[in-house]
């Protein structure tokens, strides 16, 4: 397994290099397929942020904590990343499909951010008050709605944007509140 390591406003000591190691290179037992791992460790006021993306075959599975430990975090992050790991992987089973194909980067931060500004329903806001702090790109390939929505599970995240490979057009699948998924499928008029 590749880790890389990741730093913002704090240092990653040799004790927490030793410490998250074996930990990441033991989760390569739920696994025949090479895994490459992402540790991202910062500091703001005091509390530790502690990021882990791993990618396998090129599904993203991620967790993030944060804590006064960043070993504590580390832990909490990696319980997440190990339950997502384990559906992933019951969900691969069960449906017999080759789930793993179903990628994108799962760190769709921008499109939530673009989100939040869509919903955003005050008539008075006007385009000088649309600030776009964040830009992120996103890899398009091609997968079908199920297979993204599966891939929005394991992320995290309440949307995903995908090349649909059915219709070749990008298309985005959404938790709606009722807990059911819902696609849309821009038209271009």
């Amino acid at each position: 397994m590749r880790i890389e390591f990741h730093t913002n406003n704090a240092q990653i000591t040799q004790r927490f290099r030793e410490y998250v190691e074996p930990r990441l290179e033991s989760l390569q037992r739920h696994s025949n397929r090479q895994m490459e791992a992402r540790v991202g460790l910062s500091e703001q006021r005091g509390r530790f942020r502690v990021e882990i993306t791993i990618t396998i075959n090129g599904t993203i599975l991620r967790g993030e904590e944060y804590d006064r430990d960043p070993l504590t975090s580390f832990d909490q992050a990696l319980d997440k990343v190990h339950r997502q790991l384990e559906r992933f992987k019951s969900r691969f089973e069960r449906t017999g499909r080759r789930a793993a194909k179903a990628v994108a980067e799962a760190e769709g931060q921008a499109a939530e951010d673009q989100q939040a500004s869509a919903e955003e329903s005050d008539d008075t806001l006007e385009i000088d008050d649309i600030k776009i702090v964040r830009t992120k790109t996103h890899i398009l390939k091609p997968m079908t709605p199920e297979e993204a929505a599966l891939q929005m599970e394991l992320v995290g995240h309440d949307f995903f944007v995908f090349f649909n490979g059915n219709t070749e057009r990008v298309g985005v699948v959404y938790r709606r509140k009722d807990g059911d998924y819902g696609l849309i499928e821009p038209e271009i008029g």
